[in-house]
């Protein structure tokens, strides 16, 4: 059919009749877009945001809107939630020890101007501050700070969600997903806590006998504790003894 119409066109005439026909279909195409649920755009006229009487940015709901082609376009983004889970950082704590630390982040965004407007990636620029933040929390810390998981969350929402509420972002949840020491700070954890439970056999054995710490058999110390400490303790012991006075037997002459 659209042949035997071309037939009744001559044929210097053809050619700028279908050049019309393809220009009409790309802007009829131009000429409407879709906004998906889920999502809010913002139409631009000459590449000015359209506004409305009040000064306000028009937000453009979900469904079907009307551009005049080559003169408005139309720009959207998500304003559902949305998670992005960090890659694993090693981080060096304040006590020096090193950590593998995972976190997400959960938003959305409450401002479509401002997201779409006042930064250029919204997505890479969250990811970029919750790295940031992640580090800038994590590092003063000590290793058993680490177990105190909502108050290091607190502060990492309260570290970027300054800057996220410049881009129109409401910031949900951020929280640590994974928190493992690297196999070096694992083994000085392990030996730390060996240390630790000798000591306390040390102190308990001290407490059955009723004596003080100071005058505490170097062999015993060295059994329940190791060499090293066994002769601080000793020499300890051997200092108290050295330094404290003490009473002679007063001979009575028999």
């Amino acid at each position: 059919m659209i042949a035997s119409i071309f037939n009744f066109i001559p044929p210097e005439l053809l050619a700028p009749v279908i050049g019309s026909v393809v220009t009409g279909l790309i802007a009829a195409a131009k000429a409407f877009k879709f906004i998906h649920e889920g999502e809010k755009g913002i139409k631009l006229r000459f590449g000015k945001a359209v506004r409305k009487s009040d000064g306000n940015p028009k937000i453009i709901e979900p469904g079907f809107v009307f551009l005049i082609p080559w003169v408005e376009t139309l720009q959207r983004h998500h304003v559902r939630q949305n998670s992005f889970k960090f890659n694993d950082q090693r981080i060096m704590l304040k006590d020096g020890l090193i950590f593998v630390i995972g976190a997400m982040i959960l938003f959305r965004v409450n401002d479509i101007y401002k997201a779409l407007f006042e930064i250029d990636n919204l997505d890479s620029s969250i990811d970029d501050i919750g790295m940031a933040a992640l580090r800038e929390v994590i590092q003063p810390l000590n290793h058993d700070d680490l177990q105190n998981i909502e108050e290091i969350s607190k502060k990492l929402i309260e570290r970027v969600k300054g800057k996220a509420g410049e881009w129109g972002v409401e910031v949900i949840q951020f929280s640590l997903t994974d928190c493992a020491p690297t196999p070096e700070t694992a083994n000085i954890l392990n030996a730390r806590i060996g240390v630790k439970m000798r000591v306390d056999a040390l102190v308990e054995a001290v407490s059955e006998k009723n004596e003080s710490l100071h005058l505490v058999d170097p062999s015993l110390a060295a059994a329940l504790v190791g060499i090293p400490v066994a002769v601080a303790v000793g020499g300890e012991s051997r200092q108290r003894h050295a330094t404290v006075p003490y009473k002679e037997k007063v001979s009575d002459g028999s």
